[in-house]
């Protein structure tokens, strides 16, 4: 087994992470928004709110986590990507159909949950507990008192992790696990079937350079904004049953059907637009560092693989 797709993705991962942080930050708290608020919050409001509290505690508030965390969730989804090609089309002259990428991709999103699952519980809980002192007094203060009285402001993700570990114990890091097992498998799935198919339709038009730049700059930027958008509603739930360490919620109905009765079906589609913003730099970020660490490492390390080639009919 190559262990290039691993150290590649590792790498990709945690580019993606330091360009994408700060939007989903403010993503995070646009989706965690109840009803009482949500008519004064925007993307720009939401940023604003985020930005006043400067670097360490507003836009780069719980980086540091997911910035280490995600190199191994990274490294695991690219790494048994290139595995589960290889087991499908072991001959690796042959080009692999749609079906799969797309399933390798499905595969891969899987397996990632186990790693993804507790990163995420704690970085959007870090990243919802930054001060609501940008919110109106007369819309919010209710809210603030909750938030003074009941929630504590971690320092960090260890303080943070420790305490959802005394409270809820190892499930607690596992809160919205099946949410995030809908929106990640068909989502990756899609992910890798778009970055492949649009990737190798610009290089065998010579549309990019002789190391496909520029073609895993576009089709990683494509690939993550059409992977996010269709799972979109789903996201918005995920973020809520990760931060409700309360307890309001029963599970996914529970939040789902409650969300909508309090803020509408529009509430699903909360944080749209900073997805998107953040979907395509994060992803381009991404595949171009994960393909030029990959295309240097098979220069050393050659591995025998099943790889897309230039002679696909895609």
């Amino acid at each position: 087994m190559s262990i290039n797709e691993y150290v590649a993705g590792a790498l990709g991962g945690i580019a993606g992470v330091f360009v994408g942080h700060p939007f989903d930050t403010t993503k995070i708290q646009l989706q965690i928004r109840t009803a009482g608020d949500h008519k004064v919050m925007n993307s720009m409001h939401a940023w604003n709110m985020v930005k006043s509290e400067g670097l360490r505690k507003g836009v780069f508030r719980g980086m540091m986590f997911p910035l280490v965390s995600y190199g191994f969730v990274n490294s695991v989804f690219f790494g048994v990507y290139g595995s589960i090609i290889k087991v499908l089309e072991p001959d690796h002259t042959i080009t692999p159909t749609h079906l799969q990428v797309f399933t390798a991709g499905c595969v891969a999103g899987t397996v990632q949950l186990a790693l993804s699952c507790p990163v995420e519980v704690v970085k959007c809980t870090m990243q919802s507990q930054i001060p609501l002192r940008m919110v109106p007094k007369s819309v919010c203060l209710a809210e603030k008192k909750t938030f003074m009285n009941s929630a504590k402001y971690y320092r960090g993700p260890m303080h943070c992790s420790k305490d959802i570990l005394a409270k809820e114990g190892i499930k607690g890091f596992y809160k919205g696990l099946m949410t995030m097992f809908m929106r990640d498998v068909p989502s990756y799935g899609l992910y890798l079937l778009v970055y492949e198919g649009l990737f190798l339709h610009l290089t065998n038009h010579s549309l990019s350079d002789d190391r496909g730049v520029g073609a895993a700059v576009l089709a990683g930027g494509v690939a993550g904004c059409l992977s996010w958008l269709v799972v979109m509603p789903l996201d918005v739930i995920k973020s809520r049953l990760q931060v409700d360490h309360a307890g309001r919620f029963r599970g996914f109905w529970d939040c789902a059907v409650t969300s909508v009765r309090n803020g509408g079906y529009s509430v699903l589609f909360r944080g749209t637009v900073i997805t998107m913003a953040r979907a395509f730099p994060v992803n381009a970020m991404t595949f171009l560092v994960y393909s030029q660490v990959l295309y240097e490492l098979n220069i050393f390390n050659p591995p025998v693989r099943s790889k897309i080639s230039k002679e696909n009919d895609w």
